[in-house]
Parts: structure tokens; C-alpha cells; sequence
């Protein structure tokens, strides 16, 4: 266990507390989010135990920074609807690449469709999170290029 403990980068336990404050949650509303005990978020805050990979993932769903507790550098912060933008233009890129002609579109061309579609979504979503204009027909033109 001590082992694991020092695997975690120094300062893990003050980060967890600060993006805990940050969002205005006790610790005990922390844990019920994730899963535990208010007594092992406590001892991850003070660093005598090391989370989970999901309670890392449950925590990370409410706002919390893991890039700022595992490295401590802040990542970028999304608000709901622009994390909701991106998921939507990168299931509408797996989408495109299932319909290309051997089933697959390569690193390069995925991201330079999310580029195009989250710029695109960005612009004609409506207050509902749905697409104003419609993308068949953006997406069915773009299938005339060829992506990497």
C-alpha cells in the first residue's frame, strides 16, 4: 500500500481538497458522488489511501480536474454544453468514418472532421442542443473528399 501511495504525485491529497472547495461540495457529498465512504475521501485528501481509476472517472464527471490532481496542471474547463458539443461532433465523426468504404477513417482524418463539426455545432445548435441546419447535407458533401 505505502508503494502505491508514493506513486501518486506529491500534493495529490491538497489538489483533491481545492477542486472539492472549488465546486462547492463537503466531502461527504464528494464521496456519496463517487461511490465511497466519507471517511476514505478524507484519507485520499490526506493521502493515506489512492483512489480508483473509477472513482477517479465518477469524480471527473462532476467537474473535478484529474489532470490537476494526477499532474497538477489545470486542463482545459468545459462547461456542460461544450463538453455536450464535443461528444456530439465525435459521435457524428465515428458515424462518417463507419460509412466510409472500408469502415475506417484514419487519426488525421478524424480529428480534422472534429475540428470542422464541433466549429460547425458551435454556430447552429439550437437552445435544445440539436443541430439548427442539417448535417446530412454537410456531411454528405463532405464524403466527396477525400480524408487521410
Amino acid at each position: 500500500m505505502e508503494e502505491l501511495v508514493r506513486a501518486i504525485s506529491p500534493g495529490f491529497g491538497e489538489r483533491l481538497k481545492e477542486e472539492r472547495e472549488r465546486l462547492g461540495m463537503s466531502q461527504t457529498a464528494l464521496a456519496e458522488v463517487a461511490g465511497i465512504k466519507r471517511m476514505a475521501q478524507g484519507q485520499y485528501e490526506s493521502e493515506l489511501r489512492s483512489p480508483t481509476v473509477r472513482y477517479l472517472s465518477l469524480v471527473a464527471a462532476v467537474g473535478v480536474d484529474t489532470q490537476y490532481l494526477l499532474f497538477g496542471m489545470r486542463g482545459i474547463q468545459l462547461t456542460a454544453s461544450q463538453r455536450g458539443l464535443e461528444k456530439k461532433a465525435f459521435q457524428l465523426v465515428e458515424g462518417y468514418a463507419r460509412q466510409q468504404p472500408d469502415g475506417q477513417l484514419g487519426a488525421e482524418g478524424r480529428y480534422a472532421m472534429f475540428e470542422l463539426l464541433r466549429a460547425y455545432l458551435s454556430q447552429h445548435l439550437d437552445d435544445e442542443g440539436q443541430p439548427q441546419a442539417n448535417l446530412a447535407e454537410l456531411l454528405a458533401g463532405l464524403g466527396s473528399h477525400s480524408m487521410v
